[in-house]
């Protein structure tokens, strides 16, 4: 355990930590070869039999919401990919559905149910950079956008032995929920996966013998309830360690991930969380792809979107179990995909540690 822990503290102080003299190259055009790569090793998603909350394009969900500043103050009313506001004016700033919730747990908006996924009917949203450094490192997220999250039935009651003893309430709710994996390639040729889960994840290493991916090291999360609901009904600084499946494995050359049921989270395989198999995600269908830039450039046309900094979401609401459960039974939207950082800059070409 604390091996892993130390694990992760060096990957995540290594994201923040610019090294001299690395050099990307994020305006060059893609090559035959690159994108090929990017689409080969995109994605098999299985959605789970009983989802009701499918995956979306931004085209489909920014016209039925209004961006709003922290005291409600409609900032922009009539939204489009193309004129959204970014930048470090959008910091403070939140999506709001134009129709309201029936109640903050409730999903009585029709396009909280997305669309289909089948035929490429959805997009997904492939950032890639490419590095100049000694190992040719591309590393690739996919994104895959969703119009809402249904949370988990929580205890708001007294935990005792496993079971509740007074009411339970659906939290953890929130509208817009972008989900992603990550990949990074050596030479051509795949190194490691990284599978999100909201807010942690863990990494896959390649092996060439076994032709999968295998664990290599997993991400804390931090849980404000007992997750053995013993006698306290709430234990701020709790910690346990998510049971990561061993391995991720391939149709082909695309990697299998399982997404979990309502909350959409990625998983290895599908016997470690609420699954059963149901529709099949072929991501390579539709994929837009595109270059990574710096955060001081922005995108523009129809990637403008990129550009906003806020939450993808509505303002919390029905939070008056939050001190107990940690959770509102709305929580805010999601941050965007310029926020979301999976691996360590590469070394500089002068350099074979990395």
């Amino acid at each position: 355990m604390h091996q892993q822990t130390e694990h992760v503290r060096k990957w995540r102080l290594y994201v923040f930590v610019a090294i001299c003299g690395l050099m990307s190259t994020p305006a060059t055009a893609i090559t035959p070869e690159v994108e090929e790569l990017i689409r080969s090793w995109s994605p098999l998603v299985w959605l789970h039999s009983e989802e009701k909350f499918l995956p979306s394009s931004v085209e489909f969900f920014l016209p039925e919401v209004t961006v709003q500043d922290n005291q409600s103050v409609i900032i922009q009313d009539y939204v489009t990919p193309e004129n959204i506001i970014g930048g470090e004016a959008s910091l403070t700033l939140h999506m709001q559905t134009r129709e309201p919730l029936d109640c903050p747990s409730c999903y009585n908006l029709d396009m909280f149910f997305g669309q289909a996924i089948e035929n490429g009917g959805v997009p997904t949203y492939t950032i890639y950079r490419e590095y100049d450094d000694a190992f040719k490192t591309l590393d690739v997220s996919y994104f895959a956008f969703y119009p809402y999250n249904r949370g988990k039935d929580a205890c708001v009651g007294v935990p005792i032995n496993g079971s509740c003893a007074g009411a339970e309430k659906n939290l953890g709710n929130h509208v817009g929920d972008w989900e992603h994996n990550a990949l990074r390639f050596r030479n051509g040729q795949p190194y490691m996966i990284h599978l999100n889960v909201h807010s942690f994840g863990a990494y896959y290493e390649w092996n060439e013998t076994t032709k999968n991916f295998q664990f290599f090291v997993g991400e804390e999360v931090r849980s404000v309830v007992d997750p053995d609901y013993d006698d306290s009904p709430y234990e701020k600084d709790a910690r346990y360690e998510p049971q990561y499946p061993p391995t991720v494995e391939l149709m082909g050359t695309h990697p299998v991930v399982y997404s979990a049921n309502g909350s959409h989270g990625l998983w290895g395989s599908p016997d470690v969380h609420t699954y059963v198999p149901g529709i099949a995600w072929t991501t390579w269908d539709n994929l837009i792809l595109i270059p990574w830039l710096p955060s001081n450039i922005s995108y523009e046309g129809n990637l403008n979107w990129l550009n906003f900094l806020g939450d993808w979401g509505n303002s919390a609401e029905g939070c008056e179990y939050e001190i107990v459960t940690g959770e509102c039974e709305l929580g805010s939207g999601p941050s965007g995909p310029r926020s979301k950082v999976d691996f360590p800059d590469p070394q500089p070409k002068t350099s074979m540690s990395n």
